[in-house]
């Protein structure tokens, strides 16, 4: 049996920001004019960019730049909304969409980007500095890589840790690659002694 000393707390799957979706629709806007440069760059790239600038923003401060929904896809998280947001900036002309074929892959299937093209300037209003610091850093982390270079890279534990479509929790980005140094084991260990947790 545990023993457990503390009230198990709450995930975080979204985080309710002043412009809402809003929010979403203009990075969406920004980070396709700032990517017009890149030789690669469609929705598997845009998503990977705005999944990293959320997650890294609360890991570094407890508030993301969106606080959209997540969830994991087979090629890496993506906003829960992004596809009928698309749909809607399409529809209402705030975007297009260019399809960029790039060959065929090994498995015989032909490389198609669908490229999103900003038709206006973004609104920025509900962005701070700080905010657009995580975003832009996120553009230059994937500004040289390809499509499939972007999605493997999600593919980090956060991402193994849950199935396809499921939702992924904000403090996802807290978990970590690196292996446990021994010193650190042997205190989790300790931890574990001290406090009557068992494993089964």
């Amino acid at each position: 049996m545990v023993n457990r000393h503390h009230e198990s707390q709450k995930l975080t799957y979204r985080v309710d920001l002043p412009g809402g979706q809003e929010r979403l629709r203009e990075l969406v806007l920004y980070v396709s004019l700032k990517s017009l440069q890149m030789e690669r760059f469609g929705l598997i790239k845009l998503n990977k960019i705005l999944w990293k600038a959320d997650f890294a923003a609360f890991a570094a401060r407890s508030v993301p730049v969106t606080g959209r929904a997540y969830q994991r896809l087979p090629l890496g998280p993506a906003p829960i909304e992004m596809a009928p947001l698309l749909a809607e900036m399409e529809q209402d002309g705030l975007i297009r969409f260019e399809f960029i074929h790039f060959g065929v892959a090994p498995d015989g299937q032909e490389i198609i980007e669908k490229r999103p093209i900003a038709l206006v300037e973004p609104n920025l209003r509900w962005f701070s500095p700080d905010d657009m610091s995580f975003v832009d850093e996120a553009i230059d982390y994937y500004w040289g890589m390809t499509g499939m270079e972007t999605s493997d890279d999600s593919h980090g534990v956060a991402w193994r840790s849950r199935n396809n479509f499921d939702p992924m929790p904000y403090e996802s980005a807290f978990l970590s690659e690196e292996k446990i140094h021994h010193d650190q084991l042997t205190r989790i260990l300790e931890l574990a002694r001290e406090r009557g947790w068992r494993s089964h």
